[in-house]
Formats: C-alpha cells, structure tokens, sequence
C-alpha cells in the first residue's frame, strides 16, 4: 500500500509511535526535514502495518531530493565568510540553505512556538548549523530533535559536532612572538566564563607561556562581560591595564580583534605609544573590520570561509552518520604580523 492510503491509517501509525500526522507521511515519502532515527522507527511501524515504499510509475526508485539545513545566526550581524563557504558546500552536496538570523533578545526563548523558525516549526529540515553563541538549553532541546553542527563555539552537555578554530596553535605563535621580541611581561584581556572560544583562548594562552617557559599566572587577566556593550566595560578595563603598565605589562593578549582595536584605540587617546609603550595583539583576525588610522592589529588568520565549508560537511556525515560520537575538527590559525608589537630581536 502507498503513501496515498487514507488518513485514517496514518493516523493509527502516528499514534503508535506518538508522533504528529505530518511527521508520518513525510518520512513515507523520504522528505527531507525528518531525524533519520524518527524516519527508521516510522518505516518499520509502517513494514508492520503492510506498507511498502512508495516508487515511480515506471518502477523506479524516486530521485532523491536536497536534504534542507536551517543555518541559525544569533544576532543581526551577518557572518559573510561563513555563509560564502556554507553555499559553496551545499552545492557540492546537494543541499538548500535557509538561513534564521535571530534576534539576540530572544535567543533563551527561541524554542518556544511563536520564535520557532519558520523552516523548524514546519518541521522542513534534516539538520542544523549553528552560528554564534546560543544558550545551552536551546541547543539541548535542538539536539533532541535534529543533528547539530556549531561553528566555532562547544556545547560539552549536548551531543554537538563543532568545526572550530585551532586556538592552541594560533596562541603559541602569537606568545612566542612577544617573547621574542622582548615583551616577556603580559597580561590577558577578555576573559568570559561563559564563552567557549574565551576560556579556549586563553586556556590556550596559559599553555603557550608554559611551554616557553613563562609562568602560567592569573596575574594581570582581565575579564569581559561579553553580553554587555564594550564601551561599557572600558573605564574599568582601563584602569586595570593602566595599572599594569605601571608595574612593567607592556604586552597584552586580547581575546579577539575587536576587543584588541578597542585597546588600541584607548591607549593612543591617552598618549600611549603602540608598540613602543604596549604591545597588543588579537585573535581571529577580521578583515572587514573598520579600524579608522588604528595601525593593523598582529593576530592570528583564520579562513572562515574554510570553517563554513567544513560545518556543513560535518552535518551530511552526520546524518549519513547519527549514531557516531561527537566530532571536533580544526581550522589552523596561523600568525599574521600587523604593526601593534614589535619586530622579534635576532639572535646574537
């Protein structure tokens, strides 16, 4: 019997398996949209019943369609270099895009019937990529429906592929760089508990200085609440690093290029010379970034388009894959020189 039976029997499938009317026609006809577990458990109910596949007139098997994927993006701002190597991907894969760029007012509440995406609420994807920060329990609830990639950022309590950034690397380069270069005193700025690429980075600093022999030491770390506006942090950031200064810093290692322009931009209003006086360096450099006559941030380069092409990757594997453990994978951050630090001092 095909998928054209009446609703009365697809009704009894989805009460069998608790499961909505839609949810049971759609994995009958291998629509995309549908967890391939939720699919598998609706096939074998409907062997049971004496359903078979449905096929073409002519006997063929039917062309498989695109898989859809949700790309969810919290916060207005949009993440160009992500989204070139998302679409490169989905063509090479046969997948259609929708894309939810979320409010970041309502990202705790983003599950909750009326802030659905429009494309999850009708129930019209396979999978879900991530971009940005989201709060644990709606990536929780999003896992228990659908495969997760996150770009970037980790979700250690939910089972979430992530495709992020090598920050061990890209730090070791960055410390061994003020090393050399004379500025063996230095601090840390932007340190948030509650984002993974923070802790990532600098637990990534205190293994780079110890590695090259430098104390591992919480002495001159600032924190950042990243939820609040940064020109709203600066009167205390400042006074910390000022302080600093004055004890002989004269090197700090911020979290991100946009917390180091800022730095930047502070230091030379007070009369501060970069890099004679301080050294800065960022994290994740970001061309697009508007920096006025701020001198080139030195930092680490990062190819985010690489990152976007590889989140959506992981996602086709894991729905050919639903079952295997979660996946962490790598994009190299490799040394970019700007003009915030000075030139390494050659051997003598």
């Amino acid at each position: 019997m095909n998928i054209t039976a009446s609703p009365i029997a697809l009704q009894d499938i989805a009460n069998k398996l608790g499961v909505a009317v839609s949810t049971v026609s759609r994995a009958l006809r291998n629509s995309p949209g549908i967890h391939p577990r939720t699919r598998e458990m609706v096939m074998k109910e409907a062997e049971a019943q004496g359903y078979v596949a449905p096929r073409r007139k002519n006997g063929g098997e039917a062309r498989a369609e695109a898989k859809q994927i949700l790309i969810l993006t919290a916060g207005t701002e949009t993440p160009t270099d992500y989204l070139a190597g998302l679409s490169r991907a989905a063509l090479q894969l046969n997948i259609a895009l929708h894309f939810h760029f979320a409010d970041r007012s309502l990202r705790d509440r983003l599950m909750e019937p009326q802030n659905l995406p429009p494309a999850l609420r009708d129930e019209l994807i396979s999978g879900v990529v991530l971009v940005y920060r989201w709060p644990q329990a709606v990536i929780a609830e999003l896992a228990k429906k659908l495969p997760v990639v996150s770009i970037v950022h980790t979700y250690p309590d939910s089972p979430v592929d992530v495709v992020g950034i090598d920050h061990v690397g890209g730090m070791f380069s960055l410390i061994k760089h003020l090393k050399s270069s004379g500025r063996e005193r230095m601090g840390f700025l932007g340190l948030n508990a509650g984002t993974s690429w923070s802790r990532s980075r600098f637990a990534a600093y205190l293994e780079a200085r110890l590695e090259l022999g430098l104390p591992a030491t919480m002495d001159h770390v600032i924190d950042l609440d990243l939820a609040r506006p940064l020109e709203e942090e600066i009167p205390r950031v400042m006074e910390r690093v000022l302080k600093g200064l004055n004890q002989g810093v004269h090197a700090w290692v911020c979290a991100d290029d946009f917390i180091g322009y800022v730095l930047c931009k502070e230091l030379l209003e007070r009369g501060i010379r970069i890099p004679e006086d301080a050294a800065v360096t960022g994290f994740h450099r970001h061309p697009n970034i508007r920096h006025g006559n701020l001198p080139p941030l030195t930092s680490t380069d990062v190819d985010s388009e690489l990152i976007g092409f590889k989140a959506l990757q992981a996602l086709a594997r894991r729905l050919e894959h639903p079952e295997a453990a979660p996946h962490l994978e790598l994009v190299p951050a490799c040394f970019f020189p700007g003009r915030t630090t000075p030139v390494p001092k050659r051997p003598s």
